[in-house]
């Protein structure tokens, strides 16, 4: 693969990979789960074919891009458990409450 070639496909290779993160992102957003779940699929599968075909050669932007769709994800994640344990804890509590009224009325 020329040099031409190579760029050419890690450029199109990020797009890809940046957009399927975008995709991960919006699906997290909504708590679409499954859906961020495939996307992700989708795209551990297309990084593992890239690195397969495509030699590691150093280049800085190409790793900084790949290191930020890595950075939004974790802070994706951690957004999604915080939002989760709220939940959680607020689900206890209501469950506390309501056992604590059927006691009350029973």
């Amino acid at each position: 693969m020329s040099v031409d070639q190579t760029a050419k496909s890690k450029n199109e290779f990020l797009d890809k990979f940046s957009h399927l993160n975008s995709r991960i992102e919006t699906a997290l957003g909504r708590h679409d789960f499954d859906c961020a779940m495939k996307i992700d699929v989708t795209r551990r599968q297309m990084l593992h074919e890239f690195t397969n075909n495509v030699v590691p050669d150093g280049d800085k932007t190409f790793f900084d891009t790949l290191e930020k769709c890595a950075a939004d994800n974790a802070r994706a994640i951690t957004q999604i458990k915080l939002e989760m344990n709220r939940m959680s804890q607020a689900s206890g509590r209501k469950i506390k409450f309501l056992h604590g009224y059927r006691k009350g009325n029973a």
